[in-house]
């Protein structure tokens, strides 16, 4: 028996990274999986490595008339959605001064607006199905102040929001609604804003200084971890879960050591 028998899954930005990642878990606990994403020949490639567990979606996640196609055509296929993972992202690298208004509405398009559509998409079926999974991944710039990404972090703060307002008002419904805030995703998101030639493999796994947990960890290990979180959310393990922020970051997040106090 998989984790996940039974349950009809969406998995947006499954082309790549944490998406596809999740895509393929879900498929080996028992789901049958939408793999969306606005590239239709990444959400191809992903749902055919999977196999008939599968079903590719082209889907523009700002779009409200994309998501009621994308929930129409997987109810057809496969039955009512019963767990969605809002995990489409878009990411920009900039000072306040040098971010742009259409930067920081682009980054709203699809982080913000996003989940926000595709929760009012999918709600109602799974209402009628008795109830379901919401799954939003935010993250730690979701957490926690840092230079350099003030549309990227305003959005993931947003999600937070949106994940707990959901929860309230979905959970009468049997609908539980999460946020997982990873401290690792795509590395493609972040190789533009590297100089040339710097391999994203050798920069983001040093990137957790407290525990050192993630030391020697390739980048598809991290995310592997982040899927395995929002498996155990999207499964009834997690019954009494909900509204609640999962971090996932090696304790990048807890606190920081003094150099020179004790236990440092």
């Amino acid at each position: 028996m998989g984790r996940l028998d039974g349950k009809v899954a969406i998995v947006t930005g499954a082309g790549r990274g944490t998406g596809a990642a999740t895509a393929r878990l879900f498929a080996r606990e028992g789901a049958r999986v939408a793999v969306a994403d606005i590239r239709e020949d990444a959400a191809e490639s992903v749902a055919r490595e999977i196999g008939e567990a599968a079903l590719p979606v082209a889907l523009d996640v700002g779009s409200e008339a994309s998501w009621e196609a994308v929930v129409g055509r997987v109810r057809d296929a496969f039955g009512p959605v019963t767990v969605l993972v809002n995990n489409a992202a878009r990411l920009h690298m900039g000072s306040v001064e040098e971010t742009t208004a259409a930067d920081f509405e682009r980054l709203v398009r699809v982080n913000q607006i996003g989940p926000f559509l595709g929760i009012r998409a999918v709600a109602a079926g799974m209402r009628e199905a008795g109830g379901g999974s919401i799954v939003n991944v935010s993250s730690v710039d979701g957490l926690a102040g840092k230079n350099g990404v003030v549309a990227y972090a305003s959005t993931k703060w947003a999600l937070r929001g949106i994940t707990r307002v959901a929860a309230v008002e979905l959970g009468r419904d049997g609908i539980r609604v999460n946020a997982v805030c990873p401290e690792v995703g795509s590395a493609d998101m972040i190789r533009p804003y590297l100089p040339e030639g710097v391999d994203p493999e050798r920069i983001i796994p040093r990137m957790q200084p407290i525990l050192g947990t993630q030391r020697g960890r390739r980048i598809a290990e991290l995310v592997e971890d982040v899927a395995r979180v929002i498996l155990f959310l999207a499964s009834d393990e997690a019954a009494s879960c909900t509204g609640a922020d999962f971090v996932v970051d090696g304790g990048n997040t807890c606190g920081r050591i003094i150099p020179g106090a004790p236990g440092a």
